[in-house]
């Protein structure tokens, strides 16, 4: 019981750091003037934080996927394809 109890006191501490980071600097507080509710607003702001970087990661890795793989058929293209490369054997345009 007591090791949950520190693993769950740690974490909170690392989240409340997580949000005092995150915390624009003008805004931030000491230490010494940290309130319980303070402190609960720093560890929901480092929540808030790591819940953006997965959907960040999420939106990353979806691109590299489609860079990787290509476009799937089924998606819808961004415009009409590029016209094909002129063939060797056609005479030159006309100018």
């Amino acid at each position: 019981m007591t090791q949950l109890l520190l693993f769950l006191l740690v974490g909170c501490v690392i989240l409340a750091v997580l949000g005092q980071t995150a915390t624009p600097r003008h805004e931030r507080l000491p230490l010494r003037r940290w309130t319980p509710v303070h402190a609960a607003d720093l560890v929901v702001r480092g929540l808030r934080v790591f819940a953006d970087a997965g959907k960040e990661r999420t939106r990353r890795q979806n691109l590299a996927r489609e860079e990787v793989e290509g476009r799937r058929p089924g998606e819808g293209t961004e415009g009409p394809p590029p016209p094909p490369p002129p063939d060797p054997e056609d005479p030159p345009p006309d100018r």
